[in-house]
């Protein structure tokens, strides 16, 4: 597998293209502040979406499909504050420095590759034949910081940037406006010059609310975590959506995990911003929203494919979740 280089720089959308499709690609530029490469190989399709903003903010939109097992390696160079939201399938990060981590499941993530790292990403067959959405909105700490009217970085933002490791971050679970957010700007059908101006609009739309949600995060007093924890919860939300179907119970899950109790109810909420089973409950409903709008089963079928076997429950916390009833969806 060919490592594509990343710097942050137009050269992504080529570096992708000869290391990912095994191939050149033709770079579209519907608008000035745009690039966009499109892909229909072998069966694996997608697009990805470059946008450099006015507000400073760098913006790339990407949907893909898999249809056979695949991957990238990256060699990614020192990069500004990255918020980065994930919905589909889980893909596994190795990291050269030994932080692996994992993405996608409807989780926000913030951090900052701060040294050259090799980051090997791969997803394995669960994944096939699913969208994997992403939204990756890079900035200069000091330009957030004019953006937002302040001396310093949120705490939570702070942290990141004088942490001494090569790629600190942090994760929790999308809320509500990062999921609709993330459709308005992935699936964007403004034309033209008013193009640029809804795009820019979305992107400060979308920081202010990453922002919002980490200050609620912070006020909620999370537990620190160090990179033991880290891992171990990591692979704890792994198990769990593993077994979406037949959930292991808290004392199993935290066994599997190498936790105690207290730590893993404790640091799952921290990290990932909703408790054990929350968490387990939104990825199911996510997961029913992604078959919805795939219309390849009607709402029955779909409630019984997430775990729900009572449809008026269902209905109910898909509901409550969306805020849409979820015959509507589709």
């Amino acid at each position: 597998m060919q490592a594509m280089q990343i710097d942050g720089s137009e050269r992504d959308l080529e570096s992708f293209a000869l290391g990912v499709l095994r191939s050149a690609a033709s770079i579209e530029a519907p608008t000035p502040f745009e690039r966009r490469v499109r892909w229909d190989v072998r069966g694996n399709t997608g697009f990805i979406s470059a946008f450099t903003l006015r507000s400073g903010i760098s913006l790339s939109a990407a949907r893909c499909r898999w249809e056979q097992p695949s991957g990238m390696v990256i060699d990614h160079a020192p990069m500004r504050l990255e918020f980065v939201l994930a919905r589909g399938p889980v893909m596994q990060v190795r990291s050269s420095d030994g932080n692996d981590h994992s993405l996608g499941g409807g989780t926000f993530q913030i951090g900052q590759v701060k040294r050259p790292l090799r980051l090997v990403c791969a997803w394995d067959e669960s994944a096939l034949g699913q969208d994997q959405d992403n939204l990756c909105l890079a900035i200069d700490g000091q330009r957030l910081c004019e953006l937002l009217g302040v001396k310093a970085l949120p705490a939570a933002l702070e942290r990141i940037v004088a942490h001494p490791g090569g790629y600190p971050r942090a994760a929790q679970a999308m809320s509500a406006p990062l999921y609709r957010l993330l459709d308005e700007i992935l699936l964007c059908d403004a034309r033209g010059v008013s193009r640029q101006l809804h795009v820019e609009a979305k992107g400060l739309e979308l920081m202010a609310a990453m922002v919002d949600l980490l200050e609620e995060s912070e006020r909620a007093a999370s537990p620190l975590l160090s990179q033991h924890d880290i891992a171990r919860l990591e692979r704890a939300r792994h198990i769990l959506l593993a077994r979406m179907l037949d959930p292991p119970t808290l004392p199993e899950l935290a066994r599997h995990a190498g936790l105690n109790e207290v730590k893993l109810k404790e640091g799952f909420r921290a990290l990932f911003g909703a408790p054990v089973f929350g968490y387990l409950r939104n990825h199911r409903l996510d997961e029913a929203h992604r078959l919805l709008r795939q219309r390849a089963c009607n709402v029955t079928e779909v409630a019984q494919r997430v775990g729900y076997e009572n449809p008026s429950k269902f209905a109910a916390a898909f509901r409550k979740r969306f805020g849409v009833s979820p015959s509507t969806v589709g």
